[in-house]
């Protein structure tokens, strides 16, 4: 499924190369999702996942990728409100310069490419299995999954996506979401599910974790400013597509 028609793995290769040599283990991470439109707290939780695994748990983040969902999963879940794949990879593409985030993040198309719909797990180990043929390194690439704690509460701990051996689940905490799930996972599988949460009074993104793509479909339509939710690169293209 992924490809380099697909997958831009030069962020990747720069990253090593720009890097001193050391013991930690490299590691990719990849969040899908409709992306319709893409916000502010989807990238705010790509920089936490990677802040919190390079400072706690000392892996070295050499790239990250938005994987926007397959157009036939997004559609029938919003039916009007749908945006075209190719629209979604552009705001993606957009957010990430404005954020000035390009250095390490990237958009990956081969879950939109894919002729039909395809899992999180598929779409993961898809991704992991690509970028070790490419890169070969002595020691894999571990590929771990950004999630929101809804997510991981909806798919049940997503069990699955901790089974290989270099891969795992990084849960993004948000307000709201029971936590009962995940700190008894997370008491037994440390070493595959890491909770990314900030504890500190002074957490400045705090509320990012409320935003939605539907809050700002609906704002917008209702002709009420969303800059504080998106990137004004983002509400541009918006207004260019006219949703």
């Amino acid at each position: 499924m992924h490809s380099t028609l697909t997958t831009d793995l030069s962020i990747l290769y720069e990253n090593l190369n720009e890097t001193t040599s050391t013991n930690n283990e490299n590691v990719v991470l990849i969040k899908t999702g409709a992306f319709n439109p893409i916000h502010r707290a989807h990238i705010s939780n790509m920089i936490k996942t990677k802040e919190y695994l390079e400072c706690v748990h000392g892996f070295r983040v050499i790239g990250g990728y938005l994987s926007p969902s397959h157009d036939q999963y997004v559609q029938a879940k919003l039916d009007e409100e749908f945006i075209s794949g190719h629209h979604r990879i552009r705001m993606c593409e957009e957010a990430i310069k404005e954020a000035n985030q390009q250095y390490w993040l990237s958009v990956d198309k081969a879950e939109i490419m894919a002729p039909q719909l395809i899992s999180l797990l598929k779409v993961t180990l898809s991704l992991q299995m690509f970028i070790n043929e490419m890169l070969k390194l002595k020691r894999p690439i571990r590929v771990i999954y950004v999630a929101g704690l809804d997510l991981f509460n909806d798919c049940h701990g997503m069990k699955g996506m901790q089974q290989s051996s270099w891969n795992g689940v990084a849960v993004v905490y948000r307000s709201g979401e029971q936590e009962d799930l995940i700190k008894s996972m997370h008491s037994l599988t440390s070493e595959k599910l890491y909770y990314v949460r900030d504890d500190s009074p002074d957490n400045q993104t705090e509320g990012l974790n409320q935003i939605s793509s539907t809050q700002i479909r609906q704002m917008m339509k209702n002709e009420q400013s969303c800059e504080h939710l998106t990137y004004s690169s983002v509400l541009n293209y918006l207004k260019i597509i006219s949703i």
